[in-house]
C-alpha cells in the first residue's frame, strides 16, 4: 500500500494550488522527508539536498495565516537539526496531527498520528507510544473508522498494561468511553468515565481525571444537561495543564453557556480564548464565536467589528468557510438579505472548493431560508434571571478568569 494514501486522495479532490491544496501538499512533503530519515536511520544523502529545498519551498507556499505552516516548519527544523527521528521530532509531528484534528481533517490527522505510532518505540518511551496510539484512536473515531480506532486503542492498552503504566491504561479507557459516547451508548460511556474519575482521583492522576471529567461533561451536554455539563467542565478546567486541552474545555464551556442563553457568560469564555489561546486557530475560532454571539444578541455594531477584525486576518480554509457562513447568518438576522445571500453563496462555493462539505451544506440551507423566509430582525433571547448555584459558581469563575486574562493582556 502507498504510504500516506489519504494525502494523495485528498490532493486529488482539491483544486490544484488552492490554499487547502498547498497546505496538504506541504504536509505530505514533510511526511515523506520523515520517512526518508526513518528508513535510512541517518541524514539523507547530500545528493538529495534538493529534497530539503523542495520541502522548505512547499512549506513557504502555505498561507502565512495557516497554523499548519508553523507546525510543519518545526517538524522540518527539528528533523534536519537532529538528522534522526527522535522523541522531539515525534512530538512536533503530534502537534501537526493535533492541528489537523482541530480543523476536522481527521483522515489526515489519523495518518500523521499513525506515522508517530509506528516510529515510537514502547521500550524507550512508553508514554509517547501510548499517546500516539490514543491519538490515532480518537482521530479515526471522529473520521468514522471504528475498526482502526478500536485497533489503536487496543494497541495502546496493550503497551500500557505490559509496561505497568496504569496512568496510560486509564487514558485509554477515556478514549474507549468516547467511542461509546460517539455511538450513542451513553450508559456504558458514563460507567467507564465515572470509574476512571474515581481511580484517577485516588491515584493522583489529575491530568487523566481532567480528561475524564471533560468527556463526562460532553456526555451531559449531549443529554441536554447543560448545568451538569458546566459543573463538570469547570472542574476539568482546573485539573487540565496542557494549554491546547484547556482551550478545548473553555470552548465547550462557552458552547454550553450559549445553549442555556447565558450570552454574557459565553462571551467571557470566548474572550478568554481570544486573549490567551496558544494558537491563531483557536483565537480565530473564539472571535468567530464572539461574532456569532453578537448576532444572536442583536448587537449589530459588535458583530460588524468582529467581522472586520477577521476579514483582515489571513484565515485558513477551515476558519474562512465558517467565517463566511456566520457572516451570512448574521446578516440574515439583521434583515440584510442581499448581503446575507452574497456571503452565503461565497461560503457555499468556497467550502465546496476546499472539501468542507458540512459548511457547504449549512450555507446552502441558510441561503434557501434567506430566499424563502421573510426576515423578522433580531433573534435576541432574554437571558434567564435565575440559574442553579452550581452554574452560578462557574459563571463567577469564568468571569474572574476573563478579568485576569484581560488585565494580563
Amino acid at each position: 500500500m502507498i504510504r500516506h494514501q489519504v494525502y494523495f486522495d485528498t490532493l486529488g479532490s482539491l483544486q490544484e494550488d488552492s490554499a487547502s491544496w498547498r497546505s496538504v501538499f506541504a504536509g505530505l512533503s514533510v511526511l515523506r522527508l520523515v520517512d526518508s530519515y526513518a528508513d535510512n536511520g541517518s541524514s539523507i544523502d547530500p545528493a538529495s539536498w534538493a529534497q530539503l529545498h523542495s520541502v522548505r519551498s512547499a512549506i513557504e507556499d502555505v498561507s502565512d495565516g495557516d497554523p499548519i505552516r508553523g507546525v510543519l516548519s518545526t517538524v522540518l527544523e527539528e528533523a534536519t537539526k537532529r538528522a534522526v527521528i527522535d522523541e522531539t521530532v515525534c512530538a512536533a509531528l503530534l502537534a501537526y496531527g493535533r492541528a489537523l484534528d482541530y480543523e476536522a481533517s481527521w483522515g489526515l490527522a489519523t495518518d500523521v498520528f499513525s506515522t508517530v505510532a509506528k516510529l515510537a518505540r514502547p521500550e524507550k518511551n512508553a508514554k509517547l507510544a501510548v499517546e500516539a496510539n490514543v491519538a490515532v484512536g480518537g482521530a479515526a473515531r471522529r473520521n468514522g473508522d471504528w475498526e482502526a480506532s478500536a485497533r489503536a486503542y487496543s494497541q495502546a492498552a496493550y503497551i500500557a498494561d505490559t509496561l505497568g503504566d496504569h496512568k496510560g491504561v486509564l487514558t485509554v479507557q477515556v478514549g474507549i468511553a468516547n467511542t461509546y459516547l460517539a455511538k450513542g451508548n451513553f450508559p456504558h460511556a458514563q460507567a467507564i468515565l465515572d470509574d476512571v474519575i474515581v481511580q484517577a482521583g485516588d491515584q493522583g492522576f489529575d491530568e487523566v481525571k481532567g480528561m475524564a471529567l471533560h468527556s463526562r461533561a460532553s456526555l451531559a451536554q449531549r443529554r441536554g444537561e447543560y448545568a451538569e455539563g458546566l459543573k463538570l467542565a469547570y472542574e476539568a478546567l482546573g485539573l487540565t495543564e496542557r494549554p491546547t486541552e484547556k482551550d478545548q474545555v473553555l470552548e465547550d464551556i462557552g458552547a454550553m453557556f450559549t445553549e442555556l442563553g447565558m450570552y454574557d457568560a459565553a462571551r467571557d469564555a470566548h474572550l478568554i480564548l481570544a486573549s490567551t489561546a496558544q494558537t491563531k486557530l483557536v483565537k480565530w475560532s473564539a472571535t468567530l464565536n464572539l461574532m456569532e454571539l453578537a448576532s444572536l444578541e442583536g448587537k449589530e455594531e459588535a458583530f460588524g467589528g468582529y467581522a472586520r477584525e477577521l476579514s483582515r486576518e489571513p484565515l485558513n480554509a477551515w476558519v474562512r468557510s465558517h467565517y463566511l457562513l456566520f457572516l451570512g447568518e448574521g446578516f440574515a438576522r439583521f434583515g440584510r438579505s442581499e448581503a446575507a445571500e452574497d456571503a452565503l453563496r461565497e461560503a457555499s462555493t468556497f467550502a465546496e472548493a476546499n472539501e468542507i462539505h458540512q459548511i457547504a451544506f449549512k450555507a446552502q440551507s441558510a441561503l434557501s431560508n434567506v430566499r424563502s423566509t421573510a426576515r423578522v430582525g433580531s433573534t435576541f433571547t432574554t437571558p434567564p434571571t435565575w440559574v442553579p448555584e452550581d452554574v452560578g459558581t462557574v459563571i463567577r469563575g469564568i468571569s474572574d478568569l476573563r478579568k485576569a486574562a484581560v488585565a494580563a493582556a
